[in-house]
């Protein structure tokens, strides 16, 4: 579970903590100064970075690029202390600047996701974490350009009650700054409250080493496509080969036949778990006897899959679920040859029959008692 609570927060960061010393900088400074404010802002700056490191340390890059970027920022605004500024525009200086930083971040969105994706998303997901970044970042442009134009105006029309609407104008401004803060980090707790009762799957690499997790909706309907593990089981009786028809509605080659026992392994989840996990879910299948026959990579239409197949040819009382599944059927070997291109079997099936074939387990066409597979099921410890 903290493995889990970790990964939730790792793509899903909140994206005031990449803000907040610009944040702190823009409400301290309003109110004290710009002395003040790096005093102030500075210390959060560094506090938000040893955190980060700590708690957040595969995105710490990440963090670190902001945290560069609010010091570069305050360094460009002190310039009024070797070139002084007009009193006039004093009040919007650091706003000004850091709504320049923002602009260049919107224009050129697309190639710095480009180098923060080569950089981070080899680790963990970084999609959900960018797009969450630039929502804030345009909501805080809209307040930006809001406040520096009534400050701006104001300070041009010359009213006899200039001081009293920048004053208003400015604690107006202010509140919606705390307002915002407040706001995200209620809501991203909220969202990670959620998402720990959602499903998450492990993302692995080539080799199957896992590298990071996703929720299973994002990954799915993600541009990008995740690798995640999962597992295959093929139930043989008497030369038989059970199958089950993919629902329509399901999110990978639906209505299609498949090999009867697949699922996606879910995050803190072993092999063994997922796949007893599965048979009881979908069959009733208690104690359920397999042997590992092989695992291979496939692309599919939604993502890449690690999986892991197992055989099974043990006599039992298959009881679908048709909650989750729409029908099932024993088929023959010779039924399968004559429909294996006909486009009716999902591309793992063809793979994975190819496999059971080459592996001499079909040889006899039957599954009797002196089956080597039911002998190596029933009478050795299962292979993992």
């Amino acid at each position: 579970m903290n493995k889990l609570r970790k990964q939730i927060r790792e793509s899903f960061f909140n994206p005031v903590f990449q803000l907040l010393p610009i944040l702190v900088f823009l409400v301290v400074d309003e109110l004290f100064g710009m002395s003040i404010a790096w005093k102030i802002a500075f210390p959060v700056a560094m506090i938000l970075l040893v955190y980060v490191f700590y708690v957040y340390n595969r995105i710490f890059t990440w963090h670190l690029i902001f945290t560069s970027i609010f010091i570069l920022i305050s360094l460009i605004a002190g310039v009024e202390y070797f070139f002084p500024i007009s009193a006039h525009f004093h009040q919007i200086l650091y706003e000004v600047v850091v709504l320049c930083f923002l602009l260049v971040f919107i224009v050129f969105r697309k190639p710095i996701q480009r180098i923060i994706s080569k950089v981070i998303s080899r680790l963990i997901p970084m999609t959900n974490n960018f797009n969450e970044l630039y929502r804030f970042l345009y909501i805080l442009l809209v307040v930006l350009i809001v406040y520096v134009s009534s400050v701006v105006l104001l300070r041009l029309g010359k009213s006899k009650d200039m001081n009293l609407y920048l004053h208003l104008t400015q604690y107006i401004y202010i509140g919606l700054l705390v307002f915002l803060i407040i706001y995200e980090i209620l809501r991203v707790l909220i969202i990670r409250a959620d998402l720990m009762k959602e499903e998450w799957w492990p993302i692995v690499s080539e080799q199957g080493k896992i590298i990071g997790s996703i929720n299973h909706l994002t990954s799915l309907n993600d541009s990008n496509k995740y690798r995640h593990p999962i597992v295959r089981a093929m139930l043989i009786e008497n030369g038989l080969i059970l199958m089950q028809k993919r629902s329509a509605e399901n999110l990978i080659t639906p209505g299609l036949w498949d090999t009867a026992i697949s699922n996606h392994v879910i995050v803190e989840e072993t092999i063994d778990q997922c796949i007893e996990r599965t048979a009881n879910d979908r069959y009733g299948i208690s104690n359920f006897k397999h042997m590992y026959l092989a695992n291979y990579s496939i692309e599919v239409e939604n993502e890449y899959q690690y999986a892991f197949l197992f055989v099974s040819c043990q006599q039992m009382h298959i009881k679908p679920n048709v909650a989750m599944i729409d029908q099932t059927k024993w088929w023959t070997q010779r039924q399968i040859e004559e429909n294996l291109n006909s486009g009716i079997f999902t591309e793992n099936f063809k793979v994975e029959y190819d496999l059971l074939k080459r592996s001499g387990l079909l040889e006899t066409e039957k599954c009797e008692c002196e089956c080597r597979l039911k002998d190596t099921v029933y009478n050795t410890k299962k292979v993992q």
